[in-house]
């Protein structure tokens, strides 16, 4: 059921953006809310399934990540050599007991 209503939403507010482009082009604010949001909304929609399937914490860490990335644009240049790192040694090291 929730992948139908982002389905229509994404419709709604990308048929919103349009109309809204044609006969009042003049309300710029509201028409990129519903360009950028429907965009949003129906990648949500196509990736529906495989974010089923992430890990509850790293759904919760997820937005406070992005929070201090927008906040602190120079952390991601720290973070992707630490990722690149992590990744690497996830591989190269044994699987520790669970």
């Amino acid at each position: 059921m929730q992948r139908t209503i982002l389905g229509i939403s994404a419709i709604l507010l990308l048929v919103s953006s349009a109309a809204l482009w044609l006969w009042w082009p003049a309300s710029e604010g509201v028409l990129a809310f519903c360009w950028r949001m429907g965009a949003v909304l129906a990648a949500a929609w196509l990736a529906y399934d495989d974010v089923q399937r992430l890990p509850n914490w790293l759904l919760l860490i997820m937005p406070v990540l992005l929070i201090l990335l927008v906040r602190f644009p120079r952390m991601l240049l720290a973070m992707i050599p630490l990722l690149i790192a992590w990744s690497i040694l996830r591989k190269l090291l044994p699987p520790g007991p669970a």
